[in-house]
């Protein structure tokens, strides 16, 4: 869980639509030591190289969803693996401006 929260709300997915992979910082780390947060020691910080996950794009658009089905398989995957790395419960997903492009999970 971040910061308590227990239910996560991802928007603007539709900004994602056209990209090749989407990286995602899940730690950090200095020499063999990983932290899951980022460290609040600024110069430990400064020595830290990110750890990343990969995820690939869905080169699809994506603003005509309307139900969580309607998204790519690949929007799905990255989705709950944001919802998996944070513990929180993905409940809301925008994909553009309007209300209607307001999934509800």
């Amino acid at each position: 869980m971040v910061n308590g929260i227990d239910g996560l709300a991802v928007t603007n997915v539709d900004g994602l639509d056209t990209l090749d992979s989407i990286r995602v910082c899940v730690a950090y780390r200095v020499g063999k030591q990983q932290f899951d947060y980022v460290p609040n020691d600024i110069d430990l910080l400064s020595r830290c190289d990110p750890v990343y996950i990969d995820f690939p794009g869905w080169k699809t658009a994506t603003c005509e969803a309307r139900k969580w089905k309607d998204l790519p398989l690949r929007a799905r995957t990255y989705l709950q693996a944001l919802a998996e790395v944070t513990g929180a419960r993905l409940s809301i997903v925008s994909v553009g401006p309007s209300r209607e492009q307001t999934i509800f999970i």
